[in-house]
């Protein structure tokens, strides 16, 4: 939430409004349709064949050196505090992953962990699980679909940020480079059809998602070759660029216009910057960790790390919830979260039909979340069908 919560900062500082939900508030209204979603479409244990489709697509990843790199959640559990929201009482030191995993759903809500910094791991953890869900242009075939996600000990925010931005990092006391302790959303899903044929890869955090198709978008038959943003951990695709690459961001979805057309610039603007492969950025290589459900990393419903507020009000610094709290009950399925991610950069058209429906951009509430996943998933339908029908014509020539 790096750039929504430099929003609600100046908000809360120049005219103190505007105030943001509270992350206990986010996990309530997440939690039923993630249960049930998980409870149905979850694959555990996982059988061999998905364990080596996993290891076999496992995506390679380059990060700058100056910047934040992926850590152990291991070692940063062994390394924290326990802690009560409502009277600071430090309930366990170095909790372990069984004994937050035990802790009911309303406990976990009022706690939090704290640690000092963790040095980073190289090879680094990346967390899988695994999960089927429809065909996006089929409701009939299923889909296997795997999630990994990666933690870096801090958040930033990205490296490029608009003057009023900067001006809310300063009212908060805080620091661009370390917005928020633990960055856990940042998530890699690759969907693969019956055949065990890659079909897509969706790059998402905790605000928003890119979907991108095979062939198209990145070459077929290797290891997808990823990215992370210079201070905000943000993943893109390496195109194998010689110099470093900007990209525009935006604090949610809602906010989508600026992605799409540069013209939409709002007072808040942000850009990532990255460096790849051939730009200056070191690969980490990812060590495959597969979790059980309930592990607190993916499941926990307090904060992994410590709350950051101002007057004692929400800004978005908190440490998050577990990983699995991901999106709006709208589009917490795999399939409609990759349909979700499924625009491009100088789509109008696809602008011109979200416009109704986000409204105003700001009205989180107000936007007809149902109706956008109807239209995104429409469109990524229609390209999937368009793929197909490209690959039959060429079997034929």
């Amino acid at each position: 939430m790096r750039l929504l919560t430099t929003i609600i900062i100046i908000l809360i500082s120049l005219s103190i409004q505007g105030l943001a939900a509270e992350c206990d508030e986010f996990v309530t209204w997440v939690a039923p349709a993630k249960n049930a979603f998980f409870k149905k479409h979850r694959i555990y244990p996982l059988p061999d064949q998905i364990q080596q489709l996993a290891n076999r697509y496992l995506p390679r990843l380059w990060v700058h050196q100056q910047s934040w790199q992926p850590i152990d959640f291991e070692t940063y559990l062994s390394n924290s505090k326990l802690i009560r929201k409502s009277d600071k009482t430090i309930l366990k030191t170095a909790p372990t992953v069984k004994h937050l995993a035990s802790l009911p759903y309303a406990e976990q809500c009022g706690l939090y962990l704290e640690a000092a910094d963790i040095a980073p791991h190289n090879p680094a953890p990346v967390y899988i699980q695994a999960f089927w869900d429809e065909n996006p242009a089929d409701p009939e075939e299923k889909w296997t679909y795997l999630k990994y996600n990666l933690v870096f000990d801090w958040s930033g925010l990205a490296a490029e940020i608009s003057w009023l931005s900067r001006l809310g990092v300063w009212a908060s006391g805080g620091g661009a480079d370390r917005w928020h302790r633990l960055d856990v959303h940042l998530a890699i899903i690759l969907a693969f059809d019956p055949q065990h044929r890659l079909r897509l890869l969706t790059l998402a955090q905790h605000n928003h998602q890119q979907t991108f198709l095979p062939e198209i978008d990145f070459p077929i038959g290797q290891k997808p070759h990823l990215v992370a943003a210079f201070r905000s951990n943000e993943l893109y695709l390496d195109d194998g660029s010689r110099t470093p690459k900007s990209h525009r961001v935006v604090p949610f979805f809602s906010n989508v216009a600026f992605l799409i057309d540069p013209a939409q610039k709002p007072s808040f603007w942000a850009k990532d910057i990255t460096y790849g492969r051939n730009a200056g950025g070191q690969e980490v290589k990812l060590k495959p960790v597969f979790i059980a459900p309930g592990h607190p990393l993916a499941d926990f419903a307090g904060l992994l790390g410590p709350p950051r507020r101002l007057l004692g009000r929400y800004i978005g610094r908190d440490g998050p919830p577990g990983f699995n709290f991901y999106a709006p009950p709208a589009y917490i399925s795999m399939v409609s979260f990759v349909s979700m991610g499924f625009w491009r950069a100088g789509d109008h058209d696809l602008l011109r039909e979200l416009k109704p429906l986000i409204g105003d951009a700001d009205d989180f509430e107000g936007t007809d979340w149902n109706a956008m996943v109807a239209l995104m998933r429409n469109r990524l339908a229609q390209s999937i069908l368009n793929l197909d029908h490209a690959k039959k014509m060429r079997m034929f020539d």
